[in-house]
């Protein structure tokens, strides 16, 4: 004797629900370890992105031309958006295609949300045109530059 849908309709509606009880139940336990407390913050709130700024403070300032081994001001920030005290080093160097020269470097530990605004006097020493001043953090991605004009001295 064949068994009609009405009698199977129960059966399935029973099946979902002891499933669905089951998953409740699984996850409310879930809850009882730290592991899983931060699996389940992780998955369903935000997290922020941790980050760091370099940037020109003034980029309007910055000079198209030099002289050779003449001063120029340079003046930039680095910002800690890591979320955590990080130690910066930055290195600023002069290249004209060639060689690269190291033109000043320093290092400094930034607390979470701070701020390092560093203004430098360089004196490019590039013999070619144009000449890229570079700022860069070595272990961290950002790197910011600006090509200058070297013009010879007294001409």
């Amino acid at each position: 004797m064949a068994q009609s849908s009405l009698d199977q309709e129960p059966r399935a509606w029973r099946w979902w629900m002891i499933v669905a009880v089951l998953a409740a139940l699984a996850a409310v336990a879930s809850l009882l370890f730290p592991a899983a407390r931060h699996q389940w913050a992780l998955s369903l709130f935000r997290q922020p992105t941790p980050y760091t700024v370099l940037a020109f403070n003034h980029p309007q300032a910055l000079p198209a031309t030099a002289f050779v081994d003449q001063p120029i001001r340079i003046s930039f920030m680095i910002g800690n958006h890591e979320g955590h005290v990080v130690a910066y080093r930055y290195i600023i160097r002069a290249s004209d295609g060639g060689i690269h020269h190291v033109l000043g470097q320093a290092q400094r530990t930034i607390g979470a949300g701070a701020r390092w605004t560093v203004t430098r006097i360089v004196r490019p020493n590039c013999h070619r045109s144009p000449c890229r001043i570079q700022v860069s953090l070595p272990g961290h991605p950002e790197e910011i530059d600006f090509l200058v004009t070297m013009v010879a001295k007294g001409g």
